[in-house]
């Protein structure tokens, strides 16, 4: 995501999910690239909020300036996502493990946030091949390599297949359908355990306080 440092998330991107305005600016540019003033328009959100928080998100590499046009006599910049930058994709997991909560946290939130929506505008059963499932498992460490690699396979090809559509639909005009895919696989919570209780301990990485996300 960052030219100098491919494909390594840090803290700084952590902390551009800690407001939930840069959570929805990162989802509407992941499906069209779009300016300040649009977004202020389909977020309904203040012009300087809005500009602020696509400052932060571009310093931190999560989107990039595509174009320039002209509007109402001023000059546009338009922004779209990086590759690999979604919320919740697997290079977020490389920060520290002490940051991982706030991610997680981050994603579920957004996920939860879209499907209720998808569900109460009567969007998420209006076709008839939507998918929605979970299935728990039992795995050793073998399947649990096997069960990640299929996940990277299959996130490989869903980005393929964004980037296509992407392609087709800026040359034929084609308007998009929004799609919401989630795909999630974690070591469930013990058996007995019950909310309250603390986390089991980690060996976490030491966390700078000066980039900590409640900071953001």
């Amino acid at each position: 995501m960052n030219r100098r440092r491919p494909n390594r998330i840090d803290q700084r991107l952590v902390r551009a999910l800690g407001h939930p305005l840069r959570v929805k600016i990162l989802e509407v540019v992941q499906r069209r690239q779009a300016s300040p003033s649009e977004l202020t328009e389909m977020l309904s959100a203040p012009l300087g909020n809005v500009a602020y928080h696509v400052r932060v998100l571009e310093k931190c590499g999560c989107i990039e300036q595509v174009a320039t046009a002209r509007r109402r006599g001023a000059v546009e910049h338009y922004f779209r996502a990086r590759p690999r930058s979604y919320i919740g994709h697997q290079d977020w997991r490389k920060v520290p493990k002490s940051l991982r909560d706030a991610v997680s946290g981050a994603s579920l939130g957004t996920f939860f946030d879209r499907a209720a929506d998808a569900l109460e505008a009567g969007t998420m059963d209006a076709r008839d091949d939507t998918t929605l499932n979970w299935m728990p498992m039992s795995v050793d460490a073998t399947g649990w390599a096997e069960v990640a690699a299929v996940f990277d396979a299959v996130t490989n090809r869903l980005e393929a297949i964004h980037e296509l559509c992407r392609r087709r639909m800026e040359a034929n005009g084609e308007p998009p359908t929004a799609l919401i895919v989630g795909m999630a696989a974690f070591e469930a919570a013990p058996d007995g355990w019950t909310p309250g209780e603390p986390p089991a301990p980690d060996s976490a990485e030491p966390v700078d306080e000066g980039e900590s996300p409640a900071s953001a």
